[in-house]
């Protein structure tokens, strides 16, 4: 490399070193900025105790490899999505209730209502607990504890032609 290349090429190595530590400083202060404005939304009631947590995983993860991705279900008002015709609890002593270990995306009406509990490491996604079924399943009666404000997916999910849940719903033979 000839002598005015080496100087062009660290000249702009040099440049992009003081544009990154520039853009570390803005994103220290946004960082501090939102963490301020949850602290006030938190003290006025406008979001529940558990979003300072989130905010917590979100700066851990901010600007790593593993980043994650907040993931939100599209708008469809839940209230206007219709209901598969299928008894469930004649079929949950078969099924064990397993469309309730399915993971999806909840959607701003969702959070907008509150009460449904989301995986705190992977927003906004239905939270399950350690035995892989959703939070909001009753273990003892397999019903869901927040049946009326329950999201789209829940609603509108048929579990008929699902190979997860069925080999055959017809014959009512469960899958393994």
């Amino acid at each position: 490399m000839d002598p005015d290349e080496r100087q062009e090429l660290e000249s702009a190595l040099r440049k992009a070193e003081k544009e990154r530590t520039q853009l570390k400083r803005d994103v220290a202060v946004l960082k501090a900025q939102l963490a301020q404005l949850v602290e006030v939304l938190i003290g006025r009631g406008a979001l529940a105790e558990g979003h300072r947590r989130t905010m917590e995983l979100a700066a851990k993860h901010a600007g790593s490899d593993g980043a994650r991705k907040v993931r939100l279900r599209q708008f469809v008002d839940k209230y206007q999505v219709g209901s598969p015709d299928i008894d469930c609890a004649a079929r949950m002593p078969l099924c064990k209730a397993r469309c309730c270990s399915l993971s999806f995306e909840l959607s701003e009406q969702d959070l907008d209502e509150g009460g449904i509990r989301w995986e705190l490491d992977e927003p906004y996604l239905i939270r399950h607990d350690a035995d892989g079924y959703c939070s909001h399943l009753d273990r003892g009666t397999l019903g869901c504890t927040i049946y009326e404000k329950r999201p789209a997916t829940c609603r509108g999910f048929d579990c008929r032609g699902d190979r997860r849940i069925w080999i055959d719903f017809e014959k009512r033979i469960p899958a393994p």
